[in-house]
This record gives structure tokens, sequence and C-alpha cells, in this order.
């Protein structure tokens, strides 16, 4: 094995093993008032993931 090859490699395995697709966390963009943003800020992510998680979704219109 080449000197360059296994630097190349030894790079490869650096840092955190990616996340499998239904894990990895998503940008996106929602409006709220300063207020809501500063309570949502105190209230932090995870908090944010276990409300969404345990919400029910509202049934489909006819």
């Amino acid at each position: 094995m080449t000197k360059k090859k296994k630097e190349t490699e030894e790079r490869r395995r650096r840092g955190r093993p990616t996340l499998p697709d239904d894990m990895r966390a998503m940008h996106g963009s929602i409006r709220l008032t300063r207020d809501r943003w500063a309570k949502l800020r105190r209230l932090g992510a995870a908090w944010l993931g276990k409300v969404v998680d345990r919400a029910k979704e509202p049934a489909p219109r006819k």
C-alpha cells in the first residue's frame, strides 16, 4: 500500500459516522413572532422533536 493511499483511507475514517436517512435532520424555515422564537430557543430542539413526535395528525378531509 502506498503512503498516499494509506493517508487517504485514514482521512475517510475520521469524524462522526453518517446517520441513516431516517435519522438525519433537515433544514427548513417557519415564521414565528419574536416571543415565540425566544420561547422555542429556551425550550430547545429536543423539546420540539418530542412534541412533533407526540402530535396526532388530523384526519384527512373528505
